[in-house]
């Protein structure tokens, strides 16, 4: 739902000082609203408001004098929040969640991010609408309670639920065939990596250091991530859609994944809704976990600790990069504490190019070791011609040419178990 040109308040409670609100802003400015005010609050949760009825009324008394659109609440509410603060508020009430979901909306181009999208949202509305249901207000008379107001509750469930079970099976489906692009690149001989963290870290812009003038592929089309450029704006959620670009790492041909970013303080089953985007993170041979080192110390350290939480079960090694260290403070304590938390970090400065050769020899590093296999195939055309493959397909080492070509081989173990196959087939025949 595009909010662009809509005027908000941003509101948000807190336990404990100090009370942040430079996120929910970016937020808010990437969903396209203006922001023309704050109002913020320490204290315990209130179970009808969120807020507490003193700031409420404040809140209510700004809207009215403003005629203020949408009051943004860095919180998730639950329905009845929700609703208690529309009635009291007069105004639109869009909590942190509902805000996230719409930038996502607006940032999907791709089949697979519009079904994620389209099962969160399925995900996050269901309660709501049942609280709707049990209130009675497909009637309009809200908070009446008629006798068929439950079963109508059921059949809502139902619908849902019968909705969210088909999108998750259309994404499994996407799934398959995802994990069929990745094998079938590694078979090419690809190493795979990607690029997560947090949204506006500078995963883009590395991107774009590391990649080589050439896409994947100029005329592939087949997978919806190959393009030839990356987007590099400075602002939250720019990179929704999975891009994917082709750069060379010492002698080896590796796919460069740029994810969507993660985002503070979203629930679980948020996160998860987007497990085919995320599975390119945790499906690679390297992830580059990119750690915005303008950030706080204790900010630095909570944006770590969730990254590592969702990178949990990921299959390759995390490689931590400390990026804008142009616009650091405290970057000696910063390394020191991504280094406790995630592994010694390459520093980097993706807009100034600093520290890309570091970063590129680091992923080297941490790429999976190739198997070393001698081949020996006739010197015949098709001799030659399996010789080429090999070139496309990894390292070829001291080749010799007489009545037979033989040479060694350092690939990926699918392509090396591969080229052993072909090369005795050749030498068969």
């Amino acid at each position: 739902m595009s909010r662009d040109g809509s005027t908000a308040i941003v509101a948000k409670r807190t336990a404990q000082r100090p009370v942040q609100t430079d996120e929910i802003r970016a937020l808010c400015e990437s969903a396209g609203l203006d922001v023309v005010g704050e109002r913020t609050q320490v204290r315990g949760r209130d179970p009808t408001y969120d807020l507490g009825a003193g700031a409420v009324q404040d809140i209510a008394d700004r809207v009215d004098r403003a005629d203020v659109d949408v009051v943004v609440v860095d919180d998730d509410l639950d329905p009845e929040q929700a609703f208690s603060l529309e009635e009291q508020i007069g105004a639109s009430v869009v909590d942190r969640t509902r805000l996230v979901l719409d930038i996502f909306a607006d940032r999907a181009e791709t089949k697979r991010a519009r079904l994620e999208v389209r099962l969160a949202e399925l995900r996050y509305e269901l309660p709501r609408a049942e609280a709707k249901a049990k209130r009675g207000e497909s009637s309009g008379r809200r908070g009446f309670k008629s006798g068929g107001e439950e079963p109508q509750a059921a059949q809502m469930r139902a619908d849902y639920k019968q909705r969210i079970k088909h999108l998750r099976e259309t994404l499994d489906q996407l799934d398959d065939a995802d994990e069929s692009v990745r094998d079938a690149r590694r078979g090419s001989g690809f190493d795979l990596v990607a690029l997560a963290g947090y949204t506006n870290a500078g995963k883009s812009t590395l991107l774009r250091r590391l990649a080589d003038d050439l896409d994947v592929d100029r005329n592939d089309r087949r997978h919806d991530d190959l393009t030839d450029t990356a987007a590099s704006e400075d602002r939250l959620f720019e990179t929704l859609n999975t891009t994917t670009r082709r750069a060379t790492v010492d002698d080896r041909d590796v796919l460069v994944t740029d994810t969507v970013g993660f985002v503070s303080d979203l629930p679980h089953w948020l996160v998860s809704s987007f497990r085919t985007t995320l599975a390119a993170a945790r499906e690679a041979d390297v992830v580059l976990l990119v750690v915005d080192a303008s950030d706080s110390l204790e900010t630095v350290r909570g944006k770590v600790e969730t990254s590592l939480d969702e990178l949990a079960d990921a299959s390759g090694t995390v490689l931590p990069v400390l990026n804008k260290r142009d616009v650091a403070g405290d970057l000696d304590a910063k390394r020191s504490l991504v280094g406790d938390l995630a592994g010694d970090p390459v520093v980097t400065s993706a807009t100034e190019n600093g520290g890309i050769d570091d970063l590129r020899n680091s992923l080297g590093d941490s790429l999976p070791d190739r198997e070393r296999v001698e081949l020996s195939v006739p010197n015949t055309d098709d001799g030659n011609a399996f010789v080429s493959w090999c070139h496309d397909h990894g390292t070829v080492r001291d080749p010799s040419y007489g009545d037979t070509i033989d040479f060694e081989l350092q690939a990926r173990r699918e392509v090396a178990a591969k080229a052993e196959g072909r090369a005795a087939q050749l030498g068969d025949d």
